[in-house]
């Protein structure tokens, strides 16, 4: 299933072991620490290593979502008295053989460290002391009216559940009368990651595909379970897997059939869509039948010069783009995986554009799987944490849009200009902002510039587990919720909402929904009494699907490459303690 050649059955004698793979060590194979082998040994000889070993104590079992990545794979989590032991994986909807990820398998030790922040915390002559949550409230409500509205701005991570998504967006638009909403996650990022999710191809229909294209170079280290189902279609299925990188050294070369090698993943997409286009390839039908705005985008990519388009690419020579095109475009189960992390959101809008021109989209095994960062990356959309866009992706611009929030929330007005917070930070234009769930700071690829853009502002908050970078600049840090210990929803990478319970009860005073709830009040909004009721409110708002017919497919042009990636481990610093962590342990284990 993982297709990584790592371990091999090695007679001795008159029995046969499994052992690494050609007489070598583990270090030396391509073995990509995913926990398989543990997960399979029969014998259970093979086990996680871990501080400590417990004796045979009957654990609790936490039945939740995994928070790591974005593909809603359902776990389990085991504990004693809310010390956790173990993870392992659980058979559902989205993951049928009960695998676990790497992330998951081992990145639980987390929910152990006694540092987890549990009261609101303000600065004071530069150290931290615990103050109540009322007073927490006043100081983040006088701050918010102290200013002028457009000098406020809520950021909000793919950690989070859609319910709490969707009340601070809502908290800052209704309450604090601003538009500047935004995530670190996304920002700066444009707007393609939006509809790439639409009409994927479900993960259980991977091993129905008569040819799988992988585009990147880390997706197995990323989305290892996605890997699996890949690899266990190829090994199981002889299902052709060919792979699109920009890294000539990439792990995924010696698993895979055929390589593409390019320079650019943009211009690549971009002359291939020239390429099937210029000959006359497309699937006209499905376009006529499916598609908007073909005519437009077709006319403006016939402006541009294939030659530069090729030459930029990268790859080997046009034959081999062109049966690239013909291969992906003639294949009658044709599935290109990718995942976000590596590829800008323009891309993302081309491969979009190519999965419309051959009349793959939306059809059984056969387009794309798009595979967002994090565990609710696809909520941050939908929520409408984007000072462009409205719950349920609408556009902010327009004005029946704002009319029915401003309905539902009972609001006489809410903003209704769009200004790019990025640019408003950057350019030191606000004056307090307030960071729920991120660590921008720890997880910044230039941190530099973005302890400049904190240095300008005023005022500081801070909703997050820990005492991260972040939240060492706050002037005020305010506890977050576990998911399992507030229940909710989260929406997958193929926009599939999963709702979860609460498991077990907070140790603090206010969850996360809580506060928020409160803080609604003290905006004069109206609070809730359950999450469901915040849910149903969402549902209420989303756009009316049209009577009859099919969906329609929305082509976009663009005129240049936007990979503007600023934050790793999608800004969240759970993520990053595991991948910190995990190389550590790497490196120590080959010393």
């Amino acid at each position: 299933m993982v297709g990584a050649n790592a371990l091999g059955l090695i007679n001795r004698g008159f029995e046969t072991y499994v052992a690494p793979s050609m007489g070598k060590s583990l270090d030396e194979t391509p073995c990509e620490s995913c926990g398989m082998c543990i997960s399979a040994c029969p014998t259970g000889a093979i086990t996680e290593n871990v501080s400590f070993k417990p004796g045979p104590v009957k654990l609790d079992t936490i039945k939740t979502i995994d928070t790591y990545g974005s593909e809603g794979f359902e776990i389990n989590l085991h504990h004693k008295a809310g010390f956790f032991m173990r993870a392992t994986g659980r058979e559902s909807e989205f993951n049928k053989d009960g695998n676990i990820s790497r992330q998951a398998k081992f990145g639980y030790q987390y929910l152990n460290d006694p540092s987890r922040i549990m009261k609101p915390l303000l600065k004071k002559n530069n150290k931290f002391e615990e103050i109540e949550f009322e007073q927490a409230y006043d100081i983040i409500v006088d701050r918010v009216k102290g200013v002028n509205p457009f000098e406020n701005a809520f950021f909000a991570g793919a950690r989070l559940t859609n319910e709490e998504l969707y009340m601070i967006q809502k908290l800052a638009r209704a309450g604090a009368k601003t538009n500047n909403v935004n995530t670190f996650h996304y920002m700066g990022r444009g707007i393609g990651y939006g509809q790439n999710s639409m009409a994927n191809v479900p993960f259980n229909d991977i091993r129905k595909a008569s040819r799988i294209f992988i585009m990147g170079s880390t997706l197995h280290m990323d989305h290892p379970l996605v890997n699996h189902m890949i690899f266990s279609a190829r090994n199981r299925f002889k299902v052709p897997v060919e792979l699109v990188t920009s890294n000539e050294d990439s792990d995924l070369n010696h698993k895979v059939d055929k390589v593409h090698g390019v320079k650019s993943y943009y211009d690549f997409i971009k002359a291939v869509n020239y390429f099937l286009l210029s000959s006359g390839l497309q699937n006209q039908m499905f376009i006529n039948d499916r598609s908007i705005d073909f005519e437009t985008y077709k006319s403006q990519l016939m402006e541009e010069d294939f030659d530069e388009l090729f030459e930029k690419s990268g790859v080997c020579c046009i034959d081999e783009l062109a049966q690239f095109a013909k291969d992906f475009n003639n294949e009658t189960n044709a599935i290109l995986i990718f995942s976000e992390k590596e590829l800008s959101s323009n891309v993302c809008f081309e491969l979009f554009n190519l999965a419309v021109i051959t009349g793959k989209l939306g059809k059984t095994a056969q387009g794309l799987v798009s595979l967002k960062e994090k565990n609710n990356s696809q909520g941050i959309i939908d929520m409408g944490v984007c000072h462009k866009i409205a719950p349920g992706f609408q556009p902010w611009d327009d004005p029946q849009v704002v009319e029915k929030l401003k309905t539902k929330w009972k609001v006489d007005d809410i903003p209704t200009e769009i200004v790019s917070p990025y640019k408003l930070l950057i350019n030191h234009k606000l004056k307090n902002i307030f960071i729920f769930g991120e660590d921008p700071m720890g997880c910044a690829i230039k941190p530099d510039e973005v302890k400049g853009w904190f240095e300008h502002l005023d005022f500081i908050m801070v909703q997050d587990y820990f005492m991260t970078e972040t939240a060492k600049m706050a002037d005020l840090i305010m506890p977050a919720s576990l998911p399992f210990e507030i229940g909710g929803s989260f929406t997958n990478t193929q926009k599939n909402i999963q709702k979860f319970d609460k498991d077990i009860d907070s140790a603090m005073e206010r969850t996360s929904p809580q506060q928020l709830d409160d803080l609604m009040i003290k905006f004069g909004l109206k609070n809730y009494h359950d999450l469901d009721e915040i849910l149903w409110e969402v549902f209420t708002l989303l756009p009316q699907s049209g009577a009859g017919g099919m969906q329609k497919f929305k082509l976009h042009y663009t005129g240049h490459e936007n990979y503007n990636r600023m934050f790793n481990h999608g800004c969240d610093i759970v993520n990053k303690r595991f991948g910190d962590e995990f190389e550590q342990n790497l490196k120590v284990r080959k010393q």
